[in-house]
């Protein structure tokens, strides 16, 4: 997992060519004028922009993807962002090929706060889940995943 501010993420470049395009797509884009839903940019990568709504995630499931890195964005408000290594993790609805996730329980590694000056990048090996409220708070906001495939 990489938890950084934004002002950094080109710093991250040089991990993977999918996701230094990605990286250079995100630096450049101005999300808050994109439409609502999934836009395919590339064969290398997509996002979607949602409203999301925060809650409780303490005893939620984590979710773990392989052929995709996850990239969260939020573009306003906050989100507790929690994570683990798959590795430390219970397999607790085993992988769907189909959609590109398996569910896993056990307990959070590490907990970030992701705002709009921030983004969190996830990896296969890194389990999570998220919109979390910070401090219990319930609010709804927008938020950019960028999906990068696997190189």
């Amino acid at each position: 997992m990489i938890f950084d501010t934004l002002s950094n993420i080109e710093k991250y470049k040089g991990i993977s060519t999918n996701l230094d395009r990605a990286i250079d797509f995100i630096i450049k884009t101005d999300f808050t004028e994109s439409e609502e839903g999934k836009t395919t940019v590339c064969d290398a990568f997509y996002f979607t922009k949602a409203a999301v709504q925060t809650g409780d995630i303490a005893d939620a499931p984590f979710e773990a993807h392989k052929r995709y890195i996850d990239i969260f964005i939020p573009l306003t408000g906050r989100e507790i962002v929690k994570t683990a290594e798959t590795a430390h993790l219970t397999v607790t609805y085993p992988y769907q090929d189909a959609d590109d996730f398996s569910l896993l329980e056990g307990p959070a590694q590490t907990n970030v706060i992701n705002t709009p000056d921030t983004f969190v990048i996830l990896f296969p090996q890194d389990a999570h889940n998220s919109a979390g409220g910070v401090d219990g708070e319930k609010i709804s906001f927008e938020k950019i995943v960028v999906k990068v495939r696997v190189s």
